[in-house]
């Protein structure tokens, strides 16, 4: 019995096994998003995209959390820091796009938008209330 596929049916079926072949190997270790229950997040997360506002997520065992600014300006957000209480919180400018917060990711509670259009990308203040 002879077979015959399509030039079309031979690259489709090409580019499935590329794809089967890629997933099939080993690779670097996956981002898990997790979603923190109060913060403002508005997409689904991936590993190539990152929701808006507060995030974690892992890699391997190790844990980050950030902050993913969607909006097109500058602008103040409050960063909730495990311990001291309002201590050791503070506030922090972000520019457009995801920003890691150094240091491990348990050790932040939340981080939310309080204003502040326009700062300083990367300025870095003491708590004040607001």
């Amino acid at each position: 019995m002879k077979l015959f596929f399509s030039p079309l049916r031979v690259a489709s079926m090409a580019a499935s096994s590329a794809v089967l072949a890629l997933l099939a190997v080993p690779g670097a270790a996956h981002a898990e998003i997790e979603r923190e229950p109060g913060a403002t997040q508005t997409a689904t997360a991936t590993s190539a995209s990152v929701q808006c506002g507060f995030y974690r997520y892992k890699v391997r065992e190790s844990q980050f959390a950030g902050y993913n600014h969607c909006g097109s300006t500058t602008v103040r957000v409050h960063v909730d820091v495990a311990g001291g209480g309002s201590g050791n919180d503070y506030h922090l400018c972000v520019s457009p796009g995801a920003k890691d917060f150094p240091g491990a990711g348990p050790n932040y509670l939340n981080a939310y938008y309080i204003g502040g259009a326009g700062c300083p990308s990367g300025q870095k203040t003491v708590h004040t209330p607001h």
